[in-house]
């Protein structure tokens, strides 16, 4: 929506980006009856390139790599198939072996947080 106020040309009035999330806000809550927050300053920051924080956060601040989120999905897929489902316990000492070995002491001794697991099987439920 704020794409099209954008290459509306100078002589008509554009949308600025606060009336276009109320808008949407609106939109949102006469469709599904639910009520949604919308900052301009997340929609100016997406309209210029940026990157959702949720994919930031997944893709700087993850433990592991895709590839290595990959080879634990397949692991992880592989023992349940064998009869063996893996436990939270099996799952977090399996995932702190991969990331001591790639990251060395730059890994926290206690590994990694105490909800990790959990956060990681409802990240990932539609692999398991």
């Amino acid at each position: 929506m704020y794409q099209a106020e954008l290459t509306k040309p100078s002589s008509e009035k554009k949308q600025g980006l606060q009336k276009v999330c109320r808008d949407v806000q609106k939109a949102y809550l006469k469709e599904t009856g639910q009520v949604v927050s919308l900052n301009h300053n997340t929609l100016a920051n997406l309209a210029k390139g940026g990157v959702q924080l949720s994919k930031f956060n997944s893709s700087m601040k993850s433990w592991l790599t895709p590839t290595e989120t990959d080879k634990v999905i397949e692991y992880v897929v592989e023992m349940a198939r064998h009869g063996f489902p893996l436990s939270h316990k099996c799952l977090k000492e399996h995932v702190d072996e991969i990331c001591r070995a790639q990251l060395g002491d730059a890994f926290p001794q206690s590994g990694v947080g105490k909800n990790w697991t959990q956060h990681f099987i409802e990240k990932h439920s539609d692999h398991l």
